[in-house]
């Protein structure tokens, strides 16, 4: 039909708010508030309609999951891979000395231990 706005071919007219719609959801919203909050967006859709939506998408959806978490999770990660890289430098530094040496100073610091204590 020319000049209509629609969705393309097997895409839900409510696929653009499925993020507001799911939240809504898993916050104990009813079908009705839900509908209403459509209804503000100018989609107009039955409460069957949005059951349907939710039963095919709430499983795909994380309530939970929020950018400033996983911002934290990257912060954590980067702290820990600057921390390998320094661990394995200095392990690279050891392997590259000879093993007699690296023999002799481990010996070393065995026997000032026993010293000390």
């Amino acid at each position: 039909m020319p000049g209509k706005e629609s969705t393309p071919p097997f895409q839900s007219k409510l696929t653009p708010y499925r993020n507001e719609i799911l939240k809504a959801w898993f916050r104990r919203q009813t079908l009705k508030e839900i509908q209403a909050m459509l209804q503000k967006h100018g989609i107009t859709i039955s409460l069957p309609g949005i059951s349907l939506f939710i039963k095919r998408h709430k499983n795909k959806y994380d309530p939970k999951a929020e950018p400033s978490k996983k911002r934290v999770q990257t912060a954590k990660a980067s702290r820990s891979s600057e921390k390998l890289t320094t661990q394995l430098q200095a392990l690279e530094k050891v392997l590259v000395r000879d093993s007699s040496e690296v023999a002799r100073e481990y010996d070393r610091k065995r026997s000032q231990q026993k010293r000390n204590s």
